[in-house]
């Protein structure tokens, strides 16, 4: 979805994705999405540990919000 540099930061949101899993089940995840041209390696966070005791990492999109 494309961001807008246009609309007033009050009126969009951030909503964030995350993967959770091994290393390498996350790095394939994020590959075969940059692939499909959903969002480019570099926007996701660096690998953290999540509360399950695997990793994940996270992306964060701009949508409008809806009035």
């Amino acid at each position: 979805m494309p961001q807008s540099t246009d609309a007033p930061v009050e009126s969009r949101e951030p909503v964030q994705l995350m993967v959770i899993g091994s290393a390498q089940g996350i790095e394939t995840i994020v590959q075969t999405l940059h692939l499909r041209g959903f969002a480019h390696v570099s926007e996701w966070s660096i690998a953290m540990p999540h509360s399950s005791g695997r990793l994940m990492r996270v992306l964060t999109r701009w949508v409008q919000q809806e009035r």
